[in-house]
């Protein structure tokens, strides 16, 4: 199975799927413990007619980008699995071609 990048971009793309994932992980549970220092991310209106309607749907807004951000949590961790992949085939493929290399000269 051919890779689809080299040596430098697969750990490149592990170091940051890595770093986004707990990244990801971080906001989905603070947004999942309703923290104040997100609330100015919320797509909220500018004015309610009563407290209870601003909490309802700040309520749903947290809920929603803690969703959202375990999801996204979840396919970097996908993609950090495929550049692990990635990286461990790269390799197998230059130990196997060094191998070859090394027989090559005993041979000649």
């Amino acid at each position: 199975m051919p890779c689809v990048c080299g040596k430098k971009c697969s750990l490149l793309c592990l170091f940051i799927s890595i770093w986004a994932t707990f990244q990801m992980l971080l906001m989905g549970m603070s947004y999942s413990m309703h923290s104040l220092a997100f609330l100015h991310s919320l797509p909220l209106k500018e004015h309610y007619n009563s407290l209870k309607e601003f909490r309802t749907e700040a309520d749903n807004a947290f809920r929603e980008l803690a969703i959202r951000c375990y999801v996204t949590a979840v396919l970097y961790g996908c993609f950090a699995f495929i550049s692990y992949i990635c990286l461990r085939l790269r390799n197998k493929q230059l130990a196997a071609t060094k191998d070859a290399k090394v027989h090559r000269k005993r041979k000649v």
